[in-house]
């Protein structure tokens, strides 16, 4: 008694499915790009948003301290934004 051989059916199947997996990979990397893209923009937002704030108070302290902790910020961000866009590009 013989079987089919089923090899050939099998390697197409694996081949389909490796496929698969590498368009789900692409599709993951462009939607975290874009994530982070959006995250960037709106942290860049809130934190001009701040800065206006805190001059339209008219208190110099206050403008001092929102640059400060809006450049700190910019500067932290900036950091970990650069490591996940490469990480997502790989």
């Amino acid at each position: 008694m013989t079987t089919p051989d089923g090899g050939d059916d099998l390697e197409a199947a694996t081949q389909r499915v490796r496929e698969l997996g590498e368009q789900v990979a692409l599709q993951a990397k462009q939607n975290g790009l874009a994530w982070v893209e959006a995250y960037e923009q709106m942290l860049e937002n809130f934190l001009d948003l701040e800065e206006q704030a805190a001059k339209s108070s008219g208190a110099e302290w206050a403008t001092t301290l929102a640059t400060a902790h809006a450049n700190f910020v910019r500067d932290t961000s900036e950091a970990f934004l650069k490591t996940v866009r490469q990480q997502l590009g790989s």
